[in-house]
């Protein structure tokens, strides 16, 4: 579900949002949607898993199910790109049980920038650029491409898998396998999951399966622990139900477990992260058609070529 204010690009599987921030107010999205919020200009923060992180003129971050708030107190430009990643479900069949994480700020958790994230970043002013010089009917596939490019970007190297190993390259077949592993753990993650249940679905011995995923990822039960984690910032911020419940209703077999898995990956304990999402409701945007970021645009563009060929 996209956010009110956005501009769908024809029949592509992509829509914009233009604007200016102050305080965006807390947002979650459903399963099957890619944010990429790009800053255009001025300096602009980006807060989630409660982590702050700075994004300046041409620096961008993804987020898909994660909840996220923007502020800002100075003059910025931004412009949001909403992806349907259900588009590209024929291609990837478990695209909606899947998490990316694309940091392509300086304060980036993982290496940047990289040659993926310099190749991602001339996608989407490419794509700002077909879209400001008009004729989106006669470019759709022209977009409609470019889009895909950008979900293939995102599902070979900016996986969840790839930012928890430090890898933004894979090797394809291992990284098809640890996403078959984190698909059947995101889609199972309520219900009592073995080392057993997996091997068996996946048609692997348990043996190997426990060393793969020790070597490529994190272990089978800090990756379940990982996703249950993940999973409870919706009932944390959505619902009233105590850590308890939360606890349950994720699958942690007791609610100590639930907060040291919380805690490992977030550097808060649940009720701190509840405490900080909940009471971010501030809304204090400025929406803006596309042709007002032309002239950024254009300058964005100069200014990334530049830097590729002094590279």
């Amino acid at each position: 579900m996209k956010p009110e204010h956005t501009i769908p690009i024809g029949g592509a599987p992509l829509s914009i949002s233009v604007y200016a921030v102050k305080d965006k107010p807390l947002h979650m999205h459903k399963a099957g949607m890619l944010e990429i919020i790009f800053c255009l200009t001025g300096t602009v923060t980006f807060s989630y898993a409660y982590e702050d992180f700075t994004l300046n003129a041409g620096e961008y971050v993804s987020v898909d199910k994660d909840a996220y708030y923007l502020y800002s107190s100075g003059y910025n430009m931004c412009v949001s790109f909403y992806v349907d990643l259900m588009a590209f479900e024929e291609k990837y069949p478990d695209i909606q049980h899947q998490l990316f994480v694309c940091e392509g700020c300086a304060q980036s958790t993982t290496a940047y920038p990289t040659v993926y994230h310099d190749t991602l970043k001339g996608k989407l002013i490419t794509l700002l650029k077909i879209i400001l010089n008009g004729n989106i009917e006669g470019n759709i596939a022209r977009i409609a491409g470019i889009t895909a490019s950008v979900v293939d970007l995102f599902v070979c190297h900016f996986h969840i898998v790839s930012f928890h190993s430090g890898q933004n390259e894979m090797n394809r077949e291992i990284l098809t396998r640890c996403q078959e592993i984190y698909g059947y753990i995101e889609q199972h993650f309520k219900e009592k999951i073995t080392l057993d249940d997996l091997s068996a679905h996946l048609g692997l011995s348990k043996s190997y399966l426990s060393e793969f995923m020790l070597k490529v990822s994190l272990g089978f039960r800090r990756m379940l622990a990982y996703i249950r984690a993940n999973k409870s910032e919706w009932y944390l911020i959505n619902t009233s139900h105590t850590i308890v419940e939360i606890s349950e209703e994720c699958g942690f077999s007791d609610p100590q477990y639930y907060y040291k898995a919380f805690k490992e990956w977030y550097k808060c304990t649940p009720k701190q992260f509840r405490e900080k999402y909940v009471k971010q409701s501030a809304d204090n945007m400025v929406y803006y058609e596309p042709h007002m970021i032309r002239s950024l645009v254009d300058d964005l563009m100069v200014s990334h070529y530049i830097s590729l060929f002094e590279a």
